[in-house]
Parts: C-alpha cells; structure tokens; sequence
C-alpha cells in the first residue's frame, strides 16, 4: 500500500545560541532596571497597591474555592468592602487629626514654658550621663520653637502641592489595587510556564518559599500596626492623654522600626503624658511624674503581649535573620523608599537571602552526588556506602532528622574518609538544628536549602 502522506516541509529559522540568549537576558535585565529607577518616583502606588493585593490575595483564593464563584466577584466583593472601610476610616481620622493637631499647636508655648520651669530649677541637667548646662538645653528649646512658624511658612506651598500629588497617587492606588486583585498569581503562573520543564519546578519551589516569607512578614506587620495602634488609642483613652490619635498612629508606624521603634514610642507618649495638664479631675487626678510612668508601664506591657503572644503566631522564626541586618535593613529601607522602605526591606532583604542561598547551593553543591539517608539507616550501612565512592568524589548527604548523623563514631570515621580518601562531603539535615550545630562542630559543611528539592530531584 502506497503511503500518500506527504512530508511536512522544514521550516527556516533564526535560532539564538546559549551565549547569546544569556547575552540578550542581561541586557534585557539591565534595561528593566535601569527603566524601574528612572521612573521610581511615579512607583510607589503601584506598589501600595501589589502589597495590598498580596494580603489579600490568600483570603480570596479561599472564597473562590470554596463557593466555586469567579475570582473577579470576591475580588469586587473584598474590594468593595476594603474601600468603604477605607473611606470611613479617612473621614473619620482626618478632622480628629486636624483637630488634634490644632490642640498640640496651642499648647505648645505651654509645654515650652512648662520646660522651662523644669529645667530652671536646676541649674545643669543630666542627659544620658552628661551634665548639661540648664540655659543651654532652653535656649536650644526656644530655637526650635521660635522656628515654628518659618517652617511651615516654608512648608505650606509643599504641602498644598504634596496634596494634590497623594490626591493622584491614591486614585492611582485604588485602581491598581483592583487590577492586581483581578489577576492574582497569574503574571507569576504564566512566566513559570515559558521555562524549560527541569528549571520550571525548582523555580516554582524557590517563589512559594519567597511568598511563604513575604506573606508571613507583610501581613504580619500589618496586623501589628492595626493592633497597636487600636490598643495603645484606647489606653491614651483612657488615660486622658492628650493627642491621643496622633500617638496611636505614631506607636503603630514605629512598630515597623524593629527592636527601638517601640521603645522610642514609649518614650515619646511618656513625654507628652508629664508634660500635659495636670488635675483633680484630668487622668485621675496622676501628676506629671505618675502619669507617665502608668504610660510606660501599660506600653510595656502591650510590647510583651505582642512580643509573647502576637509575633509568635504571626510570623514565627520565618525570617530567620540577624538583628543587626534587620535593624540596617530597615534604615536603609526607610532612608530608601521612606515609609513603604520601612514596611518592605525586612521581606525583601529576607527574599535574598533565600534566592542567595539557592544561587550558592547551585554554584558550589548542586554538582554533589546526593546519598538520600532513610529512616532507620545504620552506621554500618552508611559507612559500606562511602566506602563505595571512588577517591576524589564530592558528596551531600540528605538526611533530615537522621540519628546515625550524631554518633561520634560515625563522624570520626567519615572525617577519616575525609582525609585519607580526600572525600568532599557535606550534609544537608532540613531545621534539625543540633544535628547541624554537631556537624559543624565537626568541620563538616551544612546545605542549607528545601528538602523537598532534593527529593523532587531525585535520580
């Protein structure tokens, strides 16, 4: 029988090599960079809006799985609801903060002279260990004083254009925050789906753990603002303590300062809480002195309820960073990107560190024959099958939570594997963190990557 099928006729084609498809990402690369720093100005909304998107993304997924209704519904429906909150809360927030600001603009040449009482009757003052002369400190209070009113002469066109600027900015918030709601994860989806099939899970491995930590941290700080805020608010409340909104937000954004923004917090409410008017019937009738040390103490305890109770189960040990790159983080952020460098540079610097990571475990241990140790493996077994490897070899040991990494013996002898048959190994033991604090104590390198690459890799 004769075949009729016709042959399909080859097409011609330009095709890139490897060097020049790496060539052509660079430069991409280099131009989308150069592009997002040109116009960082005009940024800041948009990216309001993905974190606020971000928050609430998880929240909708779950709705649309469970009633089965169109993601773009419960995207209008939340959105819908998260605008009218929004709303609310700015018409009711802004009056109580000019109001409030009008108070503290008043009682300034009060709290003024109220310093120089205080300060008069002694004629040096200790501050932070070094005795200062009292008339320095007043006359250094009546310079910022008296430079009042030339500040915001020199502020006002600013803030009038600065308005109409946020007035922009918000519109452009708010329609972003929707469009981004609408598409959830499917830019990211798409994208992971033009990789080539072996990168495309790894890749899909390394965004869940960014997302993991990005979603713990961002939607955990979120939710300490909010807490803090409201709390501190109803204690000043209930306190008397004037100005007690401007103070509540302020507590709520130093939150966002780790380790000495809420102690500066504490310091500035115990501040304004002596330096307020005194009376029978103004804050139970507590003077200066008394006043603020109530203030510092219910502060303090708000701090351990949050440090104790609030940050545990919000974010946990996700993070996993130094406190002094946390502490640099954030005031490189802020002095950055200003107030969202404050909310952002923790996640984004602890995001690095993951994408670090992997890049490292690529460059020096991807090439590492792995050795997958079961549970229940033996020293016997594990030692027959060293032994296997010819001289030279480099090798990981995947064995998370694997009792038979602790034994003394078993690492002696791998040590003299080691250096008898120049055997390159390292271990890779998930969170078991005192079989790695062993390890290392032994000489040996600890991997640090997700367990589920290497078993998803697995020959």
């Amino acid at each position: 029988m004769q075949n009729n099928t016709e042959k399909l006729p080859s097409v011609q084609e330009l095709k890139f090599s490897p060097t020049m498809k790496r060539l052509i990402v660079f430069i991409v690369v280099g131009l989308l960079v150069a592009f997002f720093l040109k116009i960082g100005e005009i940024l800041p909304p948009f990216i309001w809006a993905l974190v606020t998107a971000f928050i609430f993304n998880d929240p909708i997924k779950y709705l649309t799985w469970r009633t089965g209704k169109p993601r773009w519904v419960w995207s209008a429906v939340l959105y819908l609801i998260f605008f009218v909150v929004l709303v609310l809360v700015i018409a009711w927030l802004v009056p109580a903060v000019r109001q409030e600001a009008k108070i503290l603009s008043e009682d300034v040449p009060k709290i003024q002279q109220s310093v120089k009482d205080n300060l008069g009757a002694n004629p040096t003052v200790n501050i932070a260990g070094i005795e200062v002369q009292s008339d320095t400190v007043i006359s250094a209070v009546d310079g910022v004083v008296n430079r009042l009113p030339e500040i915001a002469q020199e502020i006002g066109p600013k803030l009038l254009s600065g308005t109409f600027r946020f007035l922009i900015d918000f519109l452009l918030y708010l329609i972003a925050t929707f469009y981004f709601l609408l598409m959830g994860a499917r830019p990211l989806l798409h994208f992971l789906d033009t990789l080539p099939l072996m990168a495309r899970n790894e890749m899909l491995d390394l965004f869940e753990r960014a997302d993991r930590v990005l979603g713990a941290y961002i939607k955990a700080q979120f939710f300490l603002v909010l807490i803090m805020s409201v709390s501190s608010f109803i204690i000043m409340e209930i306190l008397g303590i004037r100005y007690a909104i401007l103070l509540a937000i302020m507590v709520g954004v130093l939150e966002l300062i780790p380790f000495v923004g809420p102690y500066l917090a504490i310091g500035i409410s115990c501040l304004v809480a002596y330096f307020q008017p005194h009376g029978a019937n103004l804050s139970f009738g507590l003077d200066g002195v008394m006043l603020a040390i109530v203030v510092a103490i219910a502060l303090f305890i708000l701090r351990q309820i949050e440090d104790y109770l609030v940050i545990p189960n919000l974010v946990g040990k996700i993070l996993e960073l130094p406190p002094l790159l946390v502490i640099f983080s954030t005031i490189a952020g802020a002095a950055l990107l200003g107030p969202m460098g404050l909310l952002l540079s923790v996640p984004v610097v602890a995001v690095l560190k993951i994408v670090i990571g992997y890049l490292y475990y690529k460059l020096v241990d991807a090439d590492r024959q792995k050795i997958i140790l079961k549970p229940g493996t033996d020293s016997d077994e594990l030692l027959e099958t060293l032994d296997r490897y010819e001289s030279g070899s480099r090798l990981l040991l995947v064995g998370a939570k694997s009792e038979v990494l602790r034994k003394p013996e078993v690492l002696t002898h791998i040590q003299q594997l080691r250096a008898t048959r120049k055997l390159d190994v390292a271990f890779f033991v998930g969170e078991d963190e005192p079989t790695a604090h062993t390890l290392r104590g032994s000489g040996f390198s600890v991997v640090v990557q997700e367990q589920e690459h290497f078993f998803g890799n697995e020959d």
